[in-house]
């Protein structure tokens, strides 16, 4: 009875405790608002795996050789998770000089990157993506940072350095990790503190004059403290070259990143990791090639604009930009602070409290042009997101697992964007016919987010069965307030070509303080209710939702090294409002949550131990209301950019990876996808202007087949030096940019097929150095698309032209790198 009594104090003490914890963390932390459902990144243990995971630990693979994941906020063997898991190591992810989310994507087959005019990061997995560069949306893959959601794309551009490795689980993830994981997440677990002094340095130089340097320092500040502090510097001259400026050069790189954790463990069931990180991004966002015309306006060459100018060459480097423009100068920072409390020796409680603060000021080149047809000369943007999640589980040892938990995000985002097009044909054909010349406007788009879930997970084990099941409630709330005005006071200007002539003077002159964006639908009737029809002003509206997402699931271990799991699961991405700028309200309209329904069958394998792993998977999805970006068909403005929600739309698909390990001195690793995914419903104007019926068009950014495969070969130089080569190669076929991405719109110049078409290619990199037998110290030389393939993973139709987004062309370089202390 006295050490039951006993006990019961120490739980009440460490309940106490952890209450204290979350409500000083919320107190601490500056709150403005709280993000969604996290994972469990970076807790690695060595097996057999405790109930509780400390946030310090040691790699990510057991004594026995198993991959230690996080994917189920457990640390659990990667082959006894029944989910499509790819794990890369941290010492992977240095050889390979991965330091980009482009880099990243090209580590997995079914994940894709594109390029985007503000430099706003776009993934889609498996045919599950949502291409919109608002900073205000959610994403359809979430990306976190030792558990803590990097809640919108923009945040995601500078977390890759000092990992410990990086998984990325492929499917519907929105019963543990929240809504807007529809089609999987993404996580980067950071190197903890160790418990002895390490430190480490690495330092690199390459083509287009660009040097890294990244470095760490790591160990015990006492016997219960330890502390890690990294970080890492990116610089150098610019890839692109201007084709009507000789000597003139783009896409510069001017990153710095750095990282603190602080640890706490006094072996009594209590510890605390506190993360302090943050990047600045002075780098110049790409500029696209200018591909084609497509005149919006009845102009002629005589007219000029982007008449003028000839198409860029087929060159990966080559582009143009107006001069000044493009230019960034952007910030990002966040504190969180992670506490458990063994309350027993199998319950854990935990919590995560986490502040994100995100200052935008750049220029964007929108046309590859010398001159503006348009460009985002002043693109501001703010984002506050605080996030608070709670959660009882019980240890990974026990016949019933089981997590409950709540989550708390609110989260503000405002953007500010002044756009010119000075040259474009629209303000060319409305000064010359009407005497308004339109050529500046200033639009806001300002969002609150607020988000409530509670959810639950079990597993329980039947013989040589596991049963899984969990489901997560969440409500969400958004307001926005939207606003187009003109802030050059231009009395015959954009604002004065609204109130003069569209409204007809009905509304007074303009000045500008007023928002001209007027209340009305193409057909005439009125958007809101709070002002009458075809009344200008701002536009404030209010988005309610709620949903329950789940998973059922079943594991069937019929042996050793034997893994066969099915799953069936719900899952939904938030609706949002687009940033734009607007006609009428009719563009400002959001558009609502997507779902997906999800069948998958995998199996995993080791047949012959460590010698060969095989992984294989099939999937189908089925979509209802998929969010993409489109066009609305305005009777002034021609075509003008909205949102919208495709009915009905699919992803089968299949998956093969196989990981070959015959001795310690060679690995070979494939992965092969098949994804056909397609619409099966939806008739509209497609982001290129198309009108049409595109049931069984094709979903953007959705490769049928993607193959990358990676090989290392190790040679002992004596006993204190080995030879290192090694080559990676990742293959694509062709996809779209657009929904009916392989039908111009009419009018465009020149009138050649595919114009948004994105086509496959295979790009190849290369490896070799020496380093010492203890992994020391490493030489590396290093090439990236060795054989300078020109490829593009982007296409865009903006005003008067349609753009292209290169990849870059070879690249290569040294790096040298250097581990003291352990």
């Amino acid at each position: 009875m006295k050490a039951a009594a006993a006990q019961s104090r120490l739980s009440n003490r460490k309940i106490g405790l952890m209450s204290g914890v979350a409500g000083l963390a919320a107190l601490a932390l500056p709150a403005s608002a709280l993000a969604q459902s996290q994972i469990e990144a970076g807790q690695p243990v060595q097996t057999p795996v405790s109930p509780q995971t400390s946030p310090t630990g040691p790699s990510p693979e057991d004594n026995s050789g198993e991959i230690i994941v996080t994917a189920q906020k457990r640390a659990q063997s990667i082959n006894d998770v029944g989910l499509t898991i790819a794990a890369v190591s941290g010492e992977s992810l240095r050889q390979r000089q991965v330091a980009s989310l482009d880099d990243v994507a090209k580590l997995v087959p079914g994940l894709s990157y594109s390029n985007t005019q503000n430099g706003t990061p776009v993934f889609t997995l498996r045919g599950v993506g949502f291409y919109d560069t608002s900073l205000g949306s959610y994403p359809t893959v979430s990306v976190y940072l030792d558990e803590v959601p990097l809640s919108f794309p923009v945040l995601t551009r500078h977390s890759v350095f000092d990992l410990e490795r990086i998984e990325v689980l492929k499917g519907p993830q929105g019963t543990l990790f929240g809504q807007n994981a529809t089609g999987g997440a993404i996580n980067y677990i950071a190197a903890k503190p160790t418990k002895d002094f390490q430190a480490g340095l690495e330092v690199g130089y390459g083509r287009f004059n660009r040097f890294t340097g990244e470095g760490y320092v790591s160990g015990p500040l006492s016997e219960t403290v330890g502390i890690r502090v990294s970080g890492r510097v990116e610089h150098g001259g610019g890839w692109q070259y201007s084709v009507s400026r000789p000597g003139d050069h783009n896409a510069n790189l001017r990153n710095y990143m750095g990282r603190l954790l602080l640890s706490y463990d006094d072996d009594d069931g209590v510890r605390f990791l506190l993360n302090v990180n943050g990047w600045k991004d002075k780098s110049s966002t790409q500029s696209p090639q200018f591909l084609a015309l497509f005149p919006s306006y009845p102009v002629t060459p005589a007219d000029g604009g982007a008449f003028n100018f000839p198409f860029t060459p087929f060159n990966p480097r080559a582009a143009d930009w107006t001069p000044g423009i493009p230019y960034a100068d952007n910030r990002m920072g966040q504190a969180s602070l992670r506490g458990e409390v063994d309350i027993t020796d199998a319950i854990t409680l935990t919590s995560l409290t986490a502040y994100t603060d995100y200052k935008q000021r750049q220029g964007t080149e929108g046309d590859g042009l010398p001159i503006r047809t348009l460009e985002l000369t002043a693109d501001r943007g703010r984002i506050k997101s605080f996030s608070q999640e709670l959660r009882l589980s019980n240890g990974g040892n026990q016949a019933f697992r089981w997590t409950v938990g709540a989550n708390y995000e609110h989260s503000t985002v405002d953007q500010n964007v002044d756009n010119r097009y000075d040259e474009s044909f629209a303000n060319i054909y409305l000064g010359k016919t009407l005497g308004y010349p339109i050529f500046n406007s200033f639009y806001t788009n300002n969002q609150t987010m607020e988000n409530y879930a509670v959810f639950g997970n079990g597993e329980v084990d039947v013989g040589q069965f596991v049963l899984k099941a969990g489901a997560r409630y969440t409500e969400a709330k958004r307001k926005a307030y939207m606003c187009n005005q003109d802030p050059s006071g231009a009395p015959n200007g954009t604002g004065g070509f609204f109130f003069d002539v569209l409204l007809g003077g009905a509304y007074g002159a303009y000045s500008p303080d007023r928002c001209f964006s007027f209340n009305q639908f193409p057909d005439g009737s009125p958007v809101v209710d709070y002002l009458p029809a075809g009344a200008p002003g701002a536009y404030n509206a209010r988005i309610n939702e709620d949903n329950l997402s789940w998973r059922l699931g079943i594991d069937w271990k019929p042996q050793r090294g034997t893994l066969v799991y099915a799953n069936v699961s719900k899952g939904y991405k938030a609706g949002s409002f687009p940033t734009t700028s607007a006609s009428t309200f009719a563009q400002y309209l959001p558009v609502v949550q997507e779902s997906v329904l999800a069948y998958e069958l995998g199996v995993k394998l080791r047949p012959f131990d460590r010698l060969l792993q095989l992984n294989a998977a099939a999937y189908y999805y089925k979509y209802t209301d998929k969010q993409l970006r489109s066009k609305l068909r305005d009777p002034v403005f021609a075509l003008l950019d909205v949102v919208q929600n495709i009915p009905k739309s699919d992803v089968k698909g299949a998956e093969v990876e196989a990981i070959l390990t015959p001795g310690e001195n060679f690995t070979l690793s494939t992965g092969f996808t098949y994804t056909r995914a397609k619409i099966k419903e939806f008739t509209g104007i497609n982001a290129s202007g198309v009108e049409a019926d595109f049931a069984g068009s094709e979903v953007p950014f959705t490769p049928k087949y993607q193959l990358a495969a990676d090989a290392e070969y190790r040679v002992p130089l004596g006993d204190s030096l080995k030879l290192f080569v090694g080559a990676a190669a990742n293959y694509r076929s062709s996809t779209v940019a657009v929904v009916g991405g392989r039908t111009n719109p009419v009018g465009a110049i020149p009138a050649r097929d595919g114009l948004f078409v994105i086509k496959g290619y295979t790009l190849v990199d290369a490896r070799a150095g020496i380093a010492s037998a203890d992994d020391r110290w490493r030489a590396q030389l290093w090439g990236k698309n060795i054989f300078n393939k020109y490829y593009w993973n982007n296409v865009v139709s903006l005003a008067d032209v349609i753009g292209r987004y290169t990849g870059m062309g070879a690249t290569y370089g040294v790096t040298f790198a250097y581990k003291f202390g352990g």
